[in-house]
Parts: C-alpha cells; structure tokens; sequence
C-alpha cells in the first residue's frame, strides 16, 4: 500500500512494538496469532515483518484515508536537513518553528541488515524499516516525535553497524476531531489521544464499515463482529477474525534478530557543553 507520493504507508503501533512484532512473528500460522485482530496498533512497514505483510494488509488500520475524523494532516516548514550515519544518533534538525508540531523523516538504508526507528506522535509510538531482504528499504514518516524542550536533536535508533541516510523537517501538524453520531458514538481512527468508539473495519463481503474497538482492538481474543454503518446500528455485514485459518509461512529468524539489535543499542547522549574556564589563581 502506498500513500500519494509513492511512498510506502504504515499503520500505528504502541511504544515497545518490537516485542509485539517479535511475539506476532513467532505465533503466525498458529491459534495464538492476533495479527487479523481489527485496528492493530503496529506501525511498521511491510519490509519490517516481511513475512507477516499479507496479514497485517488485512486489518483494520489499511482502511485509514488521509480526512477520516480524527487524522492528523501536516505541512512541511522551513529548512531540511540532511545526514548520512552508522548506528544510533542524535541528529540536531536546529530550532522548531513556533507553529511545528511534527518532524517529517524520510530514512534510506545504506546497509543491507539491521534495522532503523524513529519515535512518532508523542513518543508512545514509533516507526521502523528493516534494512534486509526485499523491499525498498525505505521509511516514510510524517508525524515524527518532536526534540525534547529545550533541545534540537531528534534521536534516530538503530543497529549497531546499520548505515543510513535521512532528510528530516518540521512540519505543522493537526489533528481533525473525531465525529459523532446520534447515539453519542464517536467514530473515527485512532491517534495520540487514544480511540474513538467506532473504527474502520470491513466486512468479510468487502463492504467498508464501523466497528466497535471494545469488540475488537479492545477484546482479547479474535471473534465475529457486526459492521455498522456510522450510526452504529445499522449492520452492513459481519466482520469475522479466525487466527487459525492464517496459512503458515516460514519464520525469518533475521527480522527478530534486527528487533533486538535496535533495542540493545543505546541512542548516544546529546554532546554535553564545553565547561566553563577555571577561576582559580594561577600560580607565578
């Protein structure tokens, strides 16, 4: 799937993702899979688990259209700026704009392993490319996680070794409300401020719908759901989640290996100030 600008899309997933993803990995193809489970909070491109992109197309969070209530549209401001690195960094994009609200990240690999991730949102959601096997090996991130008050470094987390290039940027970010219908019901896709009661799902006959999230992002185990239309009662057909038809595909090893390696290898600390000349007396 891919967005207007040819770039790969992604969908959203909680911070520490990567032992999500890693969990998800090694149950495919068995009962204790959740990957059809609607509205999966797993932003990831489909280079990252590889071997799980046809199932994770199936859920809820592809039917997301840029003006669905409660997306966020951005706009690019000021400067880029543009770097070349080896593993995890720091890079400073200088000072944000009074009215930014995001960074624009587009990351390259220059190695063929590893892994590189970026933190989205407010920093409880994150972004990842694997930088082995097929695929472009590319990652396009919109809503990039603002520098920390006070500072003008955006982290960048990755492999130890891993080789990458970025252009970042800040942008304006805003966010639409999320709409509501007769029964007090708000519906939309889920973003920073958390879930609206109504979100994207289709039905097994491929009609577009709403379905409840406490019945389905929200519950613990995959079932049968009714897709409503937004009023949330009229049912336009069933939304049926059954793990265990998922067909087996052979585990890669080297996409939880990748996982891993990003999250042992610590993002160096900002460069401290140079201290200050010394008061004391010199001696003659």
């Amino acid at each position: 799937m891919t967005s207007n600008d040819g770039h790969p899309t992604t969908t959203d997933m909680h911070h520490g993702a990567a032992a999500t993803i890693r969990a998800e990995l090694a149950a495919i193809g068995t009962s204790g899979s959740r990957l059809q489970r609607a509205q999966r909070r797993t932003r990831v491109t489909a280079s990252v688990v590889g071997v799980a992109a046809a199932a994770l197309a199936t859920s809820a969070a592809a039917l997301v259209v840029t003006g669905m209530p409660g997306s966020t549209a951005t706009d690019a401001l000021g400067a880029t700026t543009t770097v070349t690195r080896t593993g995890p960094a720091l890079v400073d994009i200088g000072r944000a704009p009074e009215t930014a609200g995001a960074v624009i990240v587009d990351v390259t690999c220059l190695s063929d392993s590893g892994m590189v991730q970026v933190s989205t949102g407010d920093g409880t959601t994150g972004a990842g490319v694997s930088c082995s096997g097929d695929g472009p090996h590319r990652l396009h991130v919109v809503d990039g996680q603002l520098p920390s008050a006070g500072t003008t470094t955006f982290p960048v987390s990755s492999s130890p070794g891993t080789r990458w290039h970025a252009v970042l940027q800040y942008a304006s970010s805003v966010t639409s409300r999320w709409s509501v219908n007769a029964k007090g019901q708000t519906f939309g896709i889920e973003n920073q401020h958390g879930h609206p009661d109504l979100v994207p799902g289709r039905a097994d006959d491929g009609r577009l719908g709403w379905v409840l999230w406490s019945e389905t992002a929200g519950a613990e185990q995959p079932g049968t759901v009714d897709v409503y239309e937004s009023d949330g009662e009229t049912v336009i057909g069933h939304q049926t989640a059954d793990a265990g038809t998922m067909p087996e595909v052979p585990l890669d090893q080297r996409y939880i290996d990748e996982l891993d390696s990003v999250s042992a290898a610590a993002t160096p600390p900002a460069t401290p100030a140079p201290s200050p000349p010394s008061t004391a007396p010199v001696s003659r």
